[in-house]
């Protein structure tokens, strides 16, 4: 099924979660302010906006991080870290392949990754959020219909029969992405 969001639509809601848990104006949650640095978010704040996040659009957020997806499908980390702890440039290109669309600027390697985790930004959620919604089912389980659309609730429903859709879970999504961006370099089959 399409995605039933507009990009804009998740990055406003995002945008607006993020200010709610923080307790800030929805303005000083700009694309590139950083969660951390920036908005001054701790780790509790985190998990508060990923519960208010699934509560209200009905998916499953990511329980882990790109890196550690890379080294599930990799079989290990070796390839993630050069010998001071920073990541590789492998490691570095599959983050900027993710659904989160990190730049060159945010993500290199030689940083280390708490450094990756500090350059999230509010736009970094918003893009995952909304490619949550691009791995709907491909027709409704219940009355086979190929649409979806949205129930004032804000949560993806058929537009057949008014069935709560399901999306892949962050993790599905982040695995899936982390497999395609190692193809798309051209890096050896992964393992797993």
């Amino acid at each position: 099924m399409q995605n039933p969001y507009e990009a804009e639509q998740i990055q406003d809601i995002v945008r607006d979660g993020l200010a709610q848990v923080l307790g800030t104006g929805a303005d000083e949650v700009t694309p590139d302010a950083t969660l951390v640095a920036d908005l001054g978010a701790e780790s509790l704040d985190l998990v508060e906006f990923r519960f208010e996040m699934e509560t209200k659009l009905g998916v499953a957020l990511p329980k882990s991080n790109v890196l550690d997806q890379l080294a599930t499908v990799l079989g290990g980390s070796e390839q993630l870290y050069d010998e001071r702890g920073g990541i590789t440039e492998l490691a570095a290109e599959v983050l900027r392949r993710s659904a989160f669309g990190y730049s060159a600027e945010q993500v290199h390697a030689g940083q280390r990754p708490y450094e990756v985790a500090a350059a999230a930004t509010s736009a970094h959620w918003a893009s995952f959020t909304h490619a949550l919604f691009d791995h709907l089912p491909e027709t409704c389980t219940e009355c086979g219909a190929d649409k979806a659309e949205l129930a004032a609730s804000g949560k993806a429903i058929c537009a057949g029969c008014g069935a709560a859709l399901e999306a892949s879970t962050g993790d599905e999504v982040m695995a899936e992405g982390v497999r395609a961006a190692l193809v798309a370099i051209g890096h050896a089959q992964p393992v797993g």
